[in-house]
């Protein structure tokens, strides 16, 4: 067996049923009740996008850090994280003593909701249930919504991802930084997910190296083919569709022209050229990006400092959470981490389904 990252896939996360995810326009349905509720500012797709992101996206790491220019923009519901599961809460990943121990998000309507004011309070709306997410598209593919609206919300507010205040970018080089926070929260992110759990299985099994198949579970789980695919098409629609506008077309709409109309159809039929063009690959020759030895040397300080930051993110213990994310930044623990095969194996892919592109 080796490693694969899949970015495309044709049956649902780890743990669901086909019956339980929505089609699509479903959750368009669901999307468009969200952003009645803005009124006017519906059409302010900056806007619109940002309060949208929240409803699935909202905690402080979100906020202090990776989307700083957001964080003051208030969405329509209660955001809070308790220890234990309630109803329709989603898991936050936590590790103490290198054991997984969970806190929860759940996502309640606010006594002062301009629709049903305090009927509903406490109660969770139905956008948020059940993970609806990850819907089902019109091929028959998955993908993840709300990585699409994370990954747009960065590119209207880009910045660099660095512990340091904003006056003191320009001291990023002393320490862990990621250039660029649509890749942090996108498809980078991911990656350091798996690698992150790479890092946690091999604390916790008393420091044994994990199987391919035990590695290939974790990708799985942190870095699914619905997550990806709502990556890749963060950064194909912001490179087609005007997402900062102040009076443009709202999400809804421009989810439904991409995906339902024709207008769309040219977009996602050269996706996978669009998308490494975003990411800087570069001089396709129907094999080989020109520039991937450069490009994979550059990702890699990248993805070593992004799963610094995720490690930290996720370690309960304070000495733990900077001590580990430290040993990362000076390249301890590089063959539990295997930073290179991750990217390799993503490049890999990006390839393949470039190649099956390019014979439409």
């Amino acid at each position: 067996m080796s490693l694969f990252q899949p970015i495309f896939s044709t049956k649902p996360e780890p743990g669901r049923k086909p019956e339980q995810v929505l089609t699509l326009q479903e959750f368009i349905d669901l999307l468009l009740e969200e952003e009645k509720y803005w009124g006017d500012d519906q059409h302010n797709t900056k806007l619109i996008i940002t309060r949208l992101r929240k409803i699935f996206y909202d905690q402080w790491g979100w906020n202090q850090e990776l989307i700083r220019g957001a964080a003051n923009i208030e969405g329509r519901y209660l955001i809070t994280v308790v220890d234990d599961a309630a109803d329709h809460s989603k898991p936050i990943h936590q590790y103490k003593n290198n054991e997984y121990v969970p806190k929860h998000r759940t996502v309640t309507y606010r006594p002062d909701d301009k629709i049903y004011g305090d009927t509903r309070v406490g109660q969770t709306p139905e956008i948020y249930k059940n993970d609806h997410q990850e819907v089902l598209l019109p091929d028959g593919s998955y993908c993840d919504v709300a990585h699409i609206l994370a990954g747009l919300d960065a590119h209207n507010h880009p910045q660099v991802v660095s512990p340091l205040p904003n006056f003191l970018f320009f001291l990023n080089f002393m320490c862990p930084h990621v250039d660029s926070n649509s890749d942090i929260v996108t498809w980078l992110g991911d990656i350091a997910s798996s690698s992150g759990d790479f890092l946690f299985d091999y604390l916790k099994n008393g420091k044994q190296p994990l199987s391919e198949s035990g590695e290939e579970k974790d990708i799985l789980k942190d870095a699914p083919g619905s997550d990806m695919l709502g990556n890749i098409e963060s950064f194909v629609i912001a490179g087609k569709y005007n997402i900062g506008s102040d009076k443009g077309m709202s999400f809804t709409e421009i989810l439904s022209d991409y995906y339902l109309r024709e207008s769309g159809r040219e977009h996602r039929n050269q996706r996978m050229r669009l998308y490494c063009e975003a990411i800087g690959l570069k001089g396709w020759d129907g094999e080989y990006f020109t520039n991937e030895s450069p490009w994979l040397k550059y990702y890699h300080r990248q993805l070593r400092d992004n799963i610094a930051f995720q490690v930290m993110s996720l370690t309960a213990e304070k000495l733990s959470s900077i001590w580990y994310p430290l040993l990362i930044w000076f390249n301890f623990y590089r063959d539990v981490l295997k930073i290179d095969t991750l990217l390799n194996i993503y490049l890999d892919t990006l390839k393949v389904e470039l190649k099956k592109e390019l014979k439409l």
